[in-house]
């Protein structure tokens, strides 16, 4: 048998041993790559499989010591550390850098030839040099420019300009020092920021800081003058009536429910207070759905771990390589029930007033369709402003370490000169420089809404055409996705990799852009909860439907079918995220959120709607997810933050375990609830009871003055 042909059977024993512990498209991966070296006689197999077994790369992250660094003053420069971003050049005859560029080719491995050093500039001082070597290595650009822009983009401080400029050579031969001794290889660096000790930060209050503390002295006082007001008016109450119970019944006129609004302890009972309405009770299941959704929700956004500084990048990259960690990873498609029950509320509630029928003009058509659209975003505008505003003022503030301003000031910076595309919504569309990127989906749902919103008026003007118009725009929510990605030639779904957000931006990759975050992709969501509204309203509601289907045998068993099919679902996508785009992997693109949403969020909503799944659906209507429910808008919108700081102050590259990724998620979850029950106090039901009042004054008929003249 001569050498190739036994290296091949020793990749085909290889290939098989890896079929039985990895990702079966992992496996083939590796075994087309060794075969085609070996067919190129660049490599030996002992020198190819050295690649997978044993691999002593370079540490992704390397801090000296943050706080030691500030306390040792050197006369020739100031106590000062710096983040530096470094890549390893390429050198084709070191076995090291063949391991490190055969480890990079799977997608959901970390880029080992990328790396960050925090530096203490103490111990790099008998490197300095003239000038003429830093003009030189500014000159250089070998670095992955796209990085390298949006640092110059997002760090700007006089320091960081002032230490690119003096000090970049002086820092990149300090590290090549100690970098080729140990792995014999160079880096070309970056300086990202710096930092000096406490003693040289100056305390000084800028513009935007200045707002965010007026505006929060301002909502304090008006919740005490807005509470006192409120207790008055219950002291001036019969001795039976002053209780607590004072609290629970809204005024009736407008100038009291204002002056009220801020009251702490009415809008305490507000967020407590159990269901009222027809739809508040009878889809009361929707809170449990949205309480358990948004946790599962957080636990996946809890991965933002992986793009910190951490000290054992294989625990991530481990995930990847099995059935159950991609299939954890696909899991993106969760969000579409929120747009599930969003588009079956605006269709209840859309039905319910009958603002629009067919008599009605084209101009109290557009009157009902502007109240509506608008409440919905100054209803959320509060929220997102007073976000921005933290982001732009405090964040940056709230603590330190040496990766912190890699993790915070992409958000300072970006809210402060991209702010509008936060308060205006928009910002799905400029993800790069969004200073929030989770926030994508509260502008994607906003436009959404509006979209739909015009939808309803016109099929509720025009109602023989409302099937074609719904049908039509179901086909459109397979379609669009589907030609996107065809014409693009993006990859079948979104699947969040290692170096998505290492750098504190989404990093090159245009299927998050282009397919994932635009309204006019996720039609699908908001167009089923449609059709279940309708469903709902025309034939499930009525009690004769629900009493045969409740309790049913093969409708119960229809319900908890949901959870092969959604693993089922999953499992196909972990197969297409490995081919290369073609019709059938943009295809998919198109079916899969939408077969989520019908098979895995339509099936459970439309079931509770007839109180099928018997534990479930009384495990949904528990009073406990009432209140979460409630909270679960703010808790969405703060827990971002809260991931970050409880992160972020890290001296050190933590290690990572199942017991830390928990306990790190519950600690988020736990800290979200509590920020989100004082936003709800203080923002969100002050300012929707003002905005409440404003619109029942709005939609209140003006009256006939032929009637005020008959009175008068």
């Amino acid at each position: 048998m001569d050498v190739k042909t036994r290296q091949g059977a020793d990749i085909d024993s290889d290939y098989m041993l890896l079929m039985t512990t990895l990702h079966p498209e992992i496996a083939r991966e590796y075994k087309a790559t060794l075969t085609e070296k070996l067919q190129n006689n660049t490599h030996t197999w002992a020198d190819i499989t050295a690649a997978y077994k044993n691999l002593k790369l370079p540490t992704l992250y390397s801090f000296d010591d943050y706080d030691e660094c500030f306390f040792n003053v050197t006369p020739s420069l100031p106590s000062t550390y710096c983040i530096v971003y470094a890549e390893v050049q390429p050198d084709n005859s070191s076995e090291l850098w063949q391991k490190i560029t055969l480890h990079n080719e799977y997608k959901f491995n970390y880029a080992r030839n990328k790396l960050f050093f925090g530096v203490c500039l103490n111990k790099c001082m008998r490197f300095l040099r003239s000038e003429t070597d830093n003009e030189t290595h500014n000159k250089s650009g070998s670095l992955d420019k796209e990085v390298v822009e949006f640092f110059q983009t997002v760090h700007k401080r006089p320091l960081d300009i002032e230490m690119r400029a003096n000090h970049s050579s002086m820092i990149q031969r300090c590290l090549n020092e100690e970098f080729e001794k140990e792995y014999d290889l160079k880096l070309e660096t970056f300086i990202e920021y710096c930092e000096r000790g406490p003693e040289a930060k100056p305390i000084e209050e800028d513009m935007a800081t200045s707002v965010f503390n007026n505006t929060i002295k301002g909502i304090l006082l008006l919740v005490f003058c807005s509470s006192v007001y409120d207790y008055f008016l219950k002291s001036q109450q019969m001795d039976k009536n002053q209780t607590n119970d004072f609290y629970k019944t809204n005024y009736t006129d407008a100038a009291s429910a204002i002056l009220t609004s801020f009251s702490l302890a009415r809008n305490y009972y507000r967020l407590t207070q159990p269901a009222r309405g027809t739809i508040g009770n009878k889809f009361s299941f929707l809170d449990g759905l949205r309480s358990n959704c948004l946790l599962i929700v957080l636990m996946g956004h809890n991965f933002y771990l992986e793009f910190l500084h951490i000290k054992n990048p294989e625990y991530f990259e481990n995930i990847g390589k099995t059935n159950v960690g991609l299939s954890a990873l696909n899991g993106t498609t969760i969000i579409e029930i929120f747009m599930v029950m969003s588009g079956l509320l605006l269709y209840l509630k859309f039905h319910k007033s009958s603002s629009v029928t067919p008599h009605s003009t084209w101009g109290q058509c557009l009157r009902q369709l502007a109240l509506i659209v608008v409440g919905r975003f100054l209803r959320y505008l509060p929220s997102v402003a007073l976000l921005t505003l933290f982001n732009a003022s405090v964040l940056s503030t709230l603590t330190d370490g040496p990766f912190w301003r890699h993790i915070s000031e992409p958000s300072r910076i970006l809210s402060r000169e991209n702010w509008w595309h936060n308060i205006f919504m928009i910002n799905n569309f400029t993800m790069k420089y969004s200073s929030s990127l989770h926030t994508w989906y509260i502008a994607a749902d906003i436009q959404l809404f509006a979209f739909y919103t015009l939808v309803l008026t016109i099929t509720s003007k025009y109602p023989q055409y409302k099937k074609r118009i719904l049908v039509t725009l179901s086909i459109l929510a397979v379609l669009i996705p589907t030609m996107i990605s065809y014409l693009l030639k993006l990859e079948a779904l979104l699947v969040v990799k290692p170096e998505n957000l290492r750098y504190g931006y989404f990093y090159n990759d245009k299927l998050f852009k282009y397919l994932y975050t635009p309204f006019y992709n996720n039609l699908g969501g908001y167009i089923f909860g449609i059709w279940c509204g309708d469903l709902y309203t025309n034939y499930l509601s009525k009690p004769e439907i629900q009493r045969k289907i409740r309790g049913v045998l093969k409708y119960e068993i229809t319900f908890w079918l949901i959870f092969p099919i959604a693993a089922g679902i999953t499992l196909a996508g972990t197969r297409m995220i490995f081919q290369q785009p073609s019709v059938w992997t943009a295809l998919f693109s198109g079916l899969n959120r939408n077969l989520w949403i019908v098979f895995v969020c339509g099936i459970p909503v439309l079931g509770m709607t007839c109180k099928a799944g018997k534990i479930a659906y009384e495990f949904c209507c528990l009073p406990l997810f009432r209140v979460l429910g409630r909270l679960s808008f703010q808790v969405y919108l703060w827990h971002g933050i809260i991931l970050q700081i409880i992160n972020g102050y890290q001296r050190q590259p933590h290690y990572v375990t199942d017991m830390y990724y928990t306990g790190q998620g519950m600690t988020m979850f736990m800290l979200s609830l509590i920020t989100a029950f004082f936003a709800c106090l203080l923002v969100e039901y002050p300012f929707g009871q003002i905005l409440d009042v404003l619109i029942v004054k709005l939609r209140a008929k003006p009256e006939d003055p032929r009637n005020s003249k008959k009175s008068n």
